[in-house]
């Protein structure tokens, strides 16, 4: 069986329904998954869905229990700067990526299926 491989792209203003809506996607997947190791999801945050993986985040546990789940997060570093957001301002467990343009284009050109908030809504 081949590896499945997601990545979302939260860049909304209604972050709190995109969030939502791609972390029950992200527990749905890995949960569906046949094998262990058998899907891998990762969240990209950029622009105004850096709230979602900002300390500070009402969705801070759900952030927590989905990496433990084997969801990986990482956020836009070209975004936390315009948005003045530094490194230790990140949930525990979110990586970075230098961009989220480069990080997407990498990811589909490893056959990764790739869906923006717009398409979780």
């Amino acid at each position: 069986m081949t590896r499945r491989s997601w990545i979302f792209r939260l860049s909304s203003l209604l972050l709190l329904p995109a969030g939502l809506a791609a972390l029950k996607k992200a527990n749905d997947l890995m949960a569906s998954s046949a094998k262990p190791y058998d899907t891998r999801v990762e969240i990209l945050a950029t622009g105004d869905g850096l709230k979602l993986v900002d300390k500070k985040s009402a969705l801070g546990n759900d952030v927590t229990s989905a990496v433990g789940k084997d969801v990986s997060f990482v956020a836009c570093h070209a975004s936390m700067r315009s948005n003045k957001m530094n490194d230790d301002q990140l949930q525990t467990g979110v990586g970075t990526v230098p961009s989220g343009g480069r990080e997407i284009a990498a990811r589909k050109a490893e056959g990764w299926t790739v869906m923006d908030d717009k398409s979780l809504k």
